[in-house]
């Protein structure tokens, strides 16, 4: 009877750590995973069609220095807000991550996977995706 007493008495208490293991765990990746997001400037630019508006001027586009036609693709920085056609920034953007009106620091490119990085260092995952080193 005290044998059997004793069992269940260790067996709650097991559940009882696994139990709490699993929480902490999880709140624990719950957290960083919240903070990762909140450090990270997911939008770099933000993408729509031009149209007239009666109200205000169309859209300027200071690479190819034209006002936007309605229907163009135009492409607006998150961080200082200047306006380009999709075609004209995005050969600029590939090359240089700065405005090339204001040189505002433009957002690097989330990565593909961004709940690997929760699991590996970011360390680690740019030493094996280096194509330099391929």
């Amino acid at each position: 009877m005290l044998a059997q007493a004793v069992f269940r008495f260790l067996h709650i208490i097991t559940d009882f750590i696994f139990i709490a293991f699993v929480a902490v765990f999880s709140l624990r990746l719950f957290l960083r995973f919240a903070a990762f997001l909140v450090r990270r400037p997911w939008r770099r630019h933000r993408t729509f069609t031009a149209a007239t508006n009666d109200r205000s001027s169309p859209p300027f586009c200071a690479v190819c220095l034209q006002e936007a036609e309605e229907g163009e693709k135009m492409r607006r920085l998150t961080k200082c807000r200047h306006c380009f056609h999709a075609e004209c920034i995005d050969p600029w953007l590939g090359e240089m991550s700065t405005c090339p009106l204001c040189r505002a620091e433009i957002p690097p490119l989330p990565p593909e996977n961004p709940l690997l990085l929760l699991f590996v260092p970011a360390g680690v995952i740019d030493l094996f995706s280096n194509k330099e080193f391929r």
